[in-house]
């Protein structure tokens, strides 16, 4: 392992609590050069709060913190505070007024040098003073601070810059902030959350920029994909202690099973040790002798050493109220927009029991506006919408509901009832709390209480209750730790309906995802079968083709030019028997093809193991081509023989 660079910034023993609850319990944590820390932990355990620690802006109750001479650290919060009156522009100008600054005082420097006597004392203290600056630009590659706000709006999509920051919407503030945090390039980024509210191919370009990234990085984040390609070194946060782990997100996976084991066999020495002290102290309890006392010293020490605390487990099934019919949801030809602005055109879709639906896109394209029309809750400019009887929407937005933070947690989810009747089902809420992470006794706290992802979670809660037989997630991830979306990901797999999920968590359209639907340019949605990796190869092909389609023409081009004039028309022997048997292959091919399209839209196609309908919808792309294919041969020999008889 190669030694740590210097320490930039660390912790030493800092506790925190929140009333009764102990959040960090005497942690220490040190940021070396070059560290690309992953702060993972569950929901409340205490992430945000040390980020806060370290960036100076939460004191901690015990402990302290200390930073190396002259560093500068940026910190992004979940939570944005700007002056709503400034505007995007003005933000992004003060993450560079610094380097402004120091750019503005080089070129003052160079026209008082112009000015000045070379070789006198004024002109030698302004040269190197100057040559100073001038290294200080250069190592940071800070000479032209306008192309680099205008770079980074452009990678992270930012709205207008002439907009003021007051009537911009969450998502568009959390994307200004994570420009702001950006720009200042400190010692030490500290990012709370960076992902949310971004795109995947924003969040890919983040990914790049902090791997070359100059300074330290410790980030929290529940992109798992980014975790493993950002950092470099693990840090989990666990009733109140930290544990470091070298490497990233998939090395942690693997020492943390490790220890798990470890600690497992600890345990099971520990419990054998207590039954063979408690039979012999059973058997002699006249002992007094000194190794009689010291194996009763050893039995009472083990009995109060206690087990590892374990982590609770989250598991929660979504009520159905009724099955799903037959006919589920089919969308004809569609078409919404806004005023001019074109949101999707004559779109199409028909979804089968077990289907599950990615939806990915830039930011604004129109993802939720989809969700709603195909909800019923907006109409379209055109098109039809059909809706099976038995169908029934749960859904789950990305908006955090109004907490009164006054309001008991009981209040929050069910109105201070204990028990919710949603369909059949009798709903203990107590009891439904605990699946959540949640004792018994949170019933009666205060939301007010709870951590951001905490409230998160509750919200989740609460919209999971309705119950429902077709989900409508518009990204359900932002805010929840990774132990969470691990198990709602089991919950949304179990699940016996249908689904559409709007998401830019990679890791998780892959897991789930049986079709993605991709927006593209000028109303367009491609639709994909197989999840996001898929797509990505589908996009990847159609660069390639489009590279090669461009190849070609210029290849024609100049094989025409340099083409005789005269050539001899009409059909070839071998196309005129070709041309006989095309009525024949298109046939056969297109009978192939209804066989596989019969099977596809089958019920219980999608039910079935993953790579037996990866295979089918393979074998049906490829008829598709096939067809398509045979046509187009069809009409350029056609078209020959008509060439001949004209």
């Amino acid at each position: 392992m190669s030694h740590p660079g210097k320490a930039l910034l660390s912790a030493q023993k800092v506790s925190k609590s929140f009333g009764a609850q102990q959040i960090l319990d005497n942690v220490s944590l040190t940021i070396h050069e070059e560290d690309r820390i992953g702060l993972i932990g569950r929901n409340g355990s205490g992430k945000s709060t040390l980020l806060r620690i370290l960036a100076g802006t939460v004191m901690p109750e015990s402990g302290f913190t200390t930073r190396a001479q002259g560093i500068h650290v940026s910190f992004l919060e979940q939570q944005q505070h700007f002056e709503s009156e400034e505007t995007v522009q003005d933000a992004l100008n003060r993450a560079v007024a610094k380097w402004r600054s120091l750019l503005q005082r080089w070129h003052q420097l160079n026209e008082q040098m112009a000015s000045a006597e070379k070789g006198s004392r004024e002109y030698l203290l302004w040269e190197a003073e100057c040559q100073e600056i001038h290294h200080r630009l250069d190592v940071a590659g800070r000479w032209d601070p306008v192309v680099e706000i205008k770079l980074m709006a452009e990678q992270l999509h930012l709205p207008d810059l002439k907009r003021t920051l007051g009537s911009l919407s969450g998502g568009e503030l959390r994307r200004v902030d994570l420009a702001r945090t950006l720009l200042e390039q400190p010692d030490v980024l500290l990012l709370d959350e960076p992902t949310n509210h971004i795109d995947a191919d924003s969040v890919s370009w983040i990914e790049g920029y902090l791997e070359k990234y100059s300074g330290a990085c410790v980030l929290v984040t529940h992109d798992r994909y980014f975790l493993d390609r950002v950092s470099n070194r693990i840090v989990e946060l666990s009733h109140g202690s930290v544990m470091s782990f070298p490497g990233n997100y998939a090395h942690f996976l693997e020492y943390k099973a490790a220890v798990d084991e470890v600690q497992q066999r600890t345990e099971a020495n520990r419990q054998a040790l207590i039954r063979r002290e408690l039979a012999w102290y059973k058997r002699m309890p006249q002992a007094r002798g000194t190794k009689q006392k010291a194996r009763i010293g050893r039995l009472f020490d083990a009995a109060a050493q206690g087990p590892p605390p374990a982590d609770k487990r989250f598991a929660f099934a979504i009520p159905e109220p009724e099955r799903l019919g037959k006919d589920i949801l089919e969308a004809r030809l569609i078409t919404h927009a806004y005023g001019e602005r074109l949101l999707f055109e004559r779109f199409s879709l028909f979804m089968q029991k077990g289907m599950r639906v990615g939806i990915v896109g830039p930011n604004g394209c129109g993802k939720s506006t989809l969700l709603r029309v195909l909800m019923g809750q907006e109409e379209p400019l055109s098109g039809e919408l059909l809706k099976g009887a038995a169908t029934q929407f749960l859904y789950v937005d990305q908006t955090l509901a109004d907490m009164d933070p006054e309001l008991t947690v009981l209040q929050f989810i069910s109105d201070g009832q204990r028990h919710v009747d949603v369909g059949r089902q009798r709903i203990h809420i107590p009891s439904y709390l605990e699946s959540f992470l949640f004792d018994k006794s949170c019933a009666d706290m205060p939301v007010g209480r709870l951590s951001g992802g905490e409230k998160r979670r509750i919200d989740l809660a609460k919209k999971l209750l309705k119950g429902g037989n077709f989900l409508i997630l518009d990204e359900p991830t932002n805010d929840l730790d990774l132990y969470t979306l691990r198990v709602l990901e089991e919950t949304i797999e179990a699940f016996d309906g249908c689904a559409l999920i709007v998401s830019h968590d990679r890791y998780l359209l892959n897991r789930l995802c049986t079709h993605m639907l991709v927006f593209e340019e000028k109303g367009q949605i491609v639709q994909i079968a197989g999840n996001y990796d898929d797509y990505l190869l589908y996009r990847d092909r159609q660069e390639t083709s489009v590279r090669e389609e461009r190849r070609n023409a210029r290849k024609e081009e100049s094989s025409e030019k340099s083409a005789p004039i005269s050539r001899k028309k009409g059909l070839s022997y071998q196309e005129k028997k070709r041309l006989d048997m095309m009525e024949s292959l298109i046939a056969e091919a297109e009978g192939a093809l209804e066989r596989l399209q019969k099977e596809v839209n089958a019920p219980g196609f999608f039910e079935r193991p993953f790579t037996e309908t990866q295979s089918t919808l393979t074998l049906l792309s490829n008829a598709e081509q096939q067809v398509s294919d045979l046509f187009d041969e069809w009409m350029l020999l056609e078209a020959k023989k008509e060439e001949k008889d004209s």
